[in-house]
């Protein structure tokens, strides 16, 4: 049995990572949506079900911690993989605190990527599973 593609999320301030990250998900077999900002992330992860979310912290309009916060609310078992240029030892233990899942830097190595990515779809589909059993 073959499996839909999975859903995933790229939320990026800058439009040249958003394409990179985009196109190279595509060519990965996934369905991507992308957009620029907290607010629009937030609107689509109450219209839409995605598998994954790519979350930069350093967005024009919101907090990126906060978008965490609020994307984990209104989908919980969402795993939110965080993608930074800015790093911090606060910021890297706050993210993983709120609920990310993972937390990568930029420049991002794009194996690394796709290895977190592969797993956090797999944990995505594992929980809903399970959430179909019960």
């Amino acid at each position: 049995m073959r499996r839909s593609p999975s859903n995933i999320l790229v939320v990026d301030a800058d439009p040249d990572i958003r394409e990179a990250l985009s196109d190279m998900l595509r060519h990965e077999g996934y369905r991507v949506k992308a957009v620029g900002n907290g607010a629009e992330a937030l609107q689509r992860v109450r219209r839409e079900h995605y598998e994954v979310a790519l979350l930069d912290i350093r967005l024009p309009d919101l907090d990126g911690l906060s978008i965490l916060s609020a994307m984990k609310k209104l989908d919980p078992r969402l795993p939110i993989i965080v993608l930074t240029g800015y790093v911090t030892v606060e910021n890297t233990i706050e993210t993983l605190v709120k609920g990310a899942f993972a937390y990568l830097i930029k420049p991002y190595n794009q194996e690394e990527i796709k290895a977190i990515l592969r797993q956090a779809v797999a944990v995505s589909r594992l929980i809903g599973k399970g959430e179909q059993v019960r």
